[in-house]
Order: structure tokens, then sequence, then C-alpha cells
């Protein structure tokens, strides 16, 4: 029997996915779920899906060890949402200062690279073929940003794809964005209006990071010339 989707949201997901191929039945996903709210409104939206789209879902979350009780806080959430859903998880922590001190990269950098290779470790252990991350239309605008900004050719004006192949040391993972074409603000209003309770990351408001100056003062002062820069982009 055809299991009814329930909301508009989940059949543009739904749509997005059968468009780009990016699930099988009975693909086995990793979901990437640190506790913000692009990545909760994915892990619901992909567990309402998971029987018309015939996958099974295993929660990982990985603490960077960065932010201290705060960090701690996040992963006994992710625990527990994982716990409240049924789902088999993984919660892994790392520390990302160290690895960023020995391969002299920046924090960002250094975060990502961690991050994706315990994403990588986890999938091998429990025979996931995908990982499926948070990233919305919002992040692939501020993303094309920083490429032009720091100067790119084609392939960076492309910005971050449907699916993308990952290597991570002796591990390659396939890499799947199902909310590539929703916005961060409709993702917002999803969890609100699910009744989503999300975690806030203190650091998305500090400017240090690159991705946070493009996100809080480049793309606002965009919006004074083109209110439909994101659309536009």
């Amino acid at each position: 029997m055809t299991v009814r989707r329930q909301t508009l949201l989940e059949d543009r997901v739904y749509d997005f996915i059968r468009k780009y191929l990016l699930v099988v039945p009975g693909s086995r996903i990793v979901v990437a779920v640190s506790g913000g709210p692009d990545s909760v409104a994915l892990l619901q939206l992909l567990y309402n899906l998971r029987n018309v789209l015939k996958i099974s879902l295993v929660v990982a979350h990985l603490d960077h060890n960065l932010r201290g009780d705060e960090s701690t806080g996040d992963a006994l959430y992710v625990a527990g949402l994982a716990q409240s859903l049924g789902l088999p998880f993984a919660v892994g922590g790392r520390d990302v200062k160290k690895y960023r001190q020995t391969h002299k990269m920046t924090l960002e950098e250094a975060a990502r690279e961690v991050r994706y290779s315990y994403l990588a470790e986890v999938a091998a252990e429990c025979g996931a073929e995908l990982v499926a991350t948070g990233h919305t239309q919002s992040d692939n605008v501020e993303t094309i940003l920083m490429h032009l900004i720091r100067g790119t050719g084609t392939l960076g004006l492309k910005g971050l794809l449907p699916l993308a192949v990952r290597h991570c040391g002796e591990h390659k993972i396939n890499i799947i964005r199902p909310l590539l074409d929703i916005t961060r603000d409709e993702i917002e209003a999803y969890c609100m209006n699910r009744g989503l309770k999300t975690r806030t990351d203190s650091t998305n408001l500090s400017l240090s990071p690159f991705r946070n100056r493009v996100r809080l003062e480049l793309l606002p002062l965009l919006r004074e010339y083109n209110p439909a820069i994101e659309k536009a982009v």
C-alpha cells in the first residue's frame, strides 16, 4: 500500500530525491544530525518518507569538543531524538583543535574534514551506502558567494551538488543533500510548525568564520540591492 505524504515540504523533498535519483529502494542512509534546525528537519523529513522511499536510517552526531557543555548538550539531544524515533544512532567525539594544529588549516576546514571522516567511519561500520547532510539552498548561495570572493572557475560556480562523492582516507562516501532546494527560512518554519525543538550553536553568531561573515554581513547588504538575491544567485 502506498504511504501518503502529508506536507508540501515533504512532497518537495520527495520530488527532489526522485529527480536526482538520490536513493534507491533498500538504501541505508547515515543522517548527519548536529541538532540545529537544518539537520533536525532533514531527519524528520526522511523519517516521514522512509516507507514510501523504502529506506532505512542511522543517525550520526559528532561532538567537535569546541563548545564545552553546549556541545555535550547537543550530543545528548541528538541521542535522545534518535531514540524517540526508534532509530539506531552513533555519537562520537573528536579533537578538532588538535587536528587543525597538526594539519595547519582553518578551524572551519578542520571541523569539516574531521566530521566527514567520522561520517565515513559510521557508514562503513553500519553498511550504509549514503550519507545525508542538511545543506539547504541558503547554504548553497553562501558557498557560491564564498567561491566568487576567493576566485573560482566554472566548477566553483556550481556550488553544492545534490549528490557528491568524497574520499576520506581509506573510505569513500556518497553524500546526498535532499534539502538543497529548500531555504533556511522554510526549514525554520517547518520546525516551528511541527513543534520540533532544536539546538542553537552559539558559534553561528561569530563573525570569525568566513561563512558567517557572508551570511550575517554580505547577504543582508546584497539584499538592499536585490531583495531576491538568493534566487538570483
